[in-house]
């Protein structure tokens, strides 16, 4: 197949595909592949925030340490091929197109969604790039989800809030509970810390109810030494680290990273401390309060639910200098409203864009949502343009920020075509 016949092919099924009950329907498509699955060794991760730092963090040390690496995220950012990468590089079209129609000609004839014929196309590849590790993603909740066909060497809980409430409950708990359905029978799981206790508490559960050992990152010590807008500087169970991401939340991520690599030493992979130290302070992610200019500091974040957007608000509150000015795009699938109050309380004025996705909340209904500092509706590139003029004549500073679809759409339009 060629490149857009191979886009056509995957694009023919919906997002969601046929609701699901169990996993038999990514078993039978794995299995007319020959399960590629059962030949791979995962590390799999699930939260509602965090799963993309975190899994980056540990992949970039297990890259220093020269382990072929695999990573497997969603959604993409600038194209469909940077959801599946080895060593850090995206999957070559040739081999994608090829992939693809060996999916195509295997596949039973059952209502599969892109994200099940994406996964398989990765796992494909990985198995045929001899993949030593392979950093694995949950799609939606952990449960049901297509990845959890896996045995992973660790389950990866990362920050857990309310997001997607329509399939996975309406309660932190019930949500809890979903992610928690990757703990494996005897294979160690990692807890990120800064989890509400009953959040805690559905995980500890499950993870006795399997016999498996669970590490919860927050009960090592933790001492902060920096942290401003370049990143941050920290001291974790005796030893000294640095990033190159920012925020509070990062560092919980990073923490949970370090507990991972841990469980993956005493599993016998060679991963010296000189390779963790680098590959965390290597390890960055697009559009997660990615610094685009230092004069004036220009932001770009794709944080795109309550507990995103606070994340974002408080950083911006703690080193971004002020008044600070946005360029707010969000989606109506998401908690919209809790993410305008979370930035409300951090931004001088916003302009509200829309036209990115075509869910994206109407740009005068997003304003409209704003009661406590001006909004303004504009197309994006004029409400740049005016929210990097008023931060460069006051000293201040410009985030475009919300949805990761704007994020995505910004970095295309300005040529950012770099992971």
């Amino acid at each position: 197949m060629t490149y857009a016949q191979t886009m056509e092919f995957i694009n023919s099924f919906g997002h969601a595909g046929a609701p699901v009950k169990d996993l038999s329907r990514m078993e039978a498509l794995l299995s007319a592949l020959g399960n590629p699955h059962r030949q791979l060794k995962f590390i799999h991760i699930a939260g509602t925030n965090g799963k993309g730092s975190t899994l980056t963090y540990c992949a970039e040390s297990t890259i220093a340490a020269g382990i072929c690496t695999g990573m497997f995220t969603s959604p993409y950012i600038l194209c469909y091929e940077d959801r599946i990468r080895v060593n850090g590089e995206n999957i070559p079209r040739e081999a994608l197109c090829r992939l693809a129609a060996r999916v195509a000609a295997c596949a039973p004839v059952l209502p599969f969604s892109q994200f099940e014929i994406t996964l398989a196309i990765a796992l494909l590849y990985f198995l045929e790039r001899g993949c030593e590790l392979v950093f694995l993603e949950v799609g939606i909740g952990g449960l049901l989800d297509a990845t959890n066909v896996v045995d992973p060497l660790v389950s990866v809980i990362t920050s857990i809030s309310l997001d997607h409430t329509a399939l996975l409950g309406n309660t932190v708990e019930e949500i809890a509970a979903q992610k928690a359905g990757i703990l494996k029978p005897h294979r160690p799981a990692v807890l990120a810390p800064a989890n509400q206790p009953s959040v805690c508490d559905v995980i500890r559960s499950r993870a006795e109810a399997v016999d498996s050992l669970l590490v919860e990152a927050e009960q090592l010590p933790l001492e902060i030494l920096r942290q401003d807008i370049a990143g941050s500087a920290f001291v974790y169970g005796g030893m000294s680290y640095e990033l190159s991401m920012p925020g509070l939340h990062q560092i919980h991520n990073a923490m949970t990273a370090l507990c991972v690599l841990q469980l993956l030493r005493q599993q016998g992979y060679a991963i010296p401390e000189e390779a963790i130290h680098r590959g965390l302070l290597r390890a960055r992610v697009p559009a997660r309060i990615q610094v685009l200019s230092r004069e004036p500091l220009i932001l770009l974040d794709g944080g795109h639910n309550p507990d995103g957007t606070e994340a974002l608000g408080d950083t911006l509150q703690a080193y971004a200098p002020k008044p600070i000015y946005g360029v707010v795009g969000l989606i109506d699938t998401k908690d919209y409203l809790h993410a305008v109050a979370n930035l409300e309380q951090v931004m001088q004025q916003v302009y509200c864009v829309d036209g990115f996705a075509p869910n994206a909340v109407p740009a005068s209904v997003l304003a409209s949502g704003f009661t406590r500092i001006p909004a303004v509706p504009l197309p994006l590139e004029e409400a740049f343009a005016q929210a990097v003029q008023l931060a460069r004549a006051s000293g201040g500073t410009a985030a475009i920020c919300g949805s990761l679809y704007l994020a995505s759409r910004f970095m295309q339009l300005n040529n950012m075509n770099k992971m």
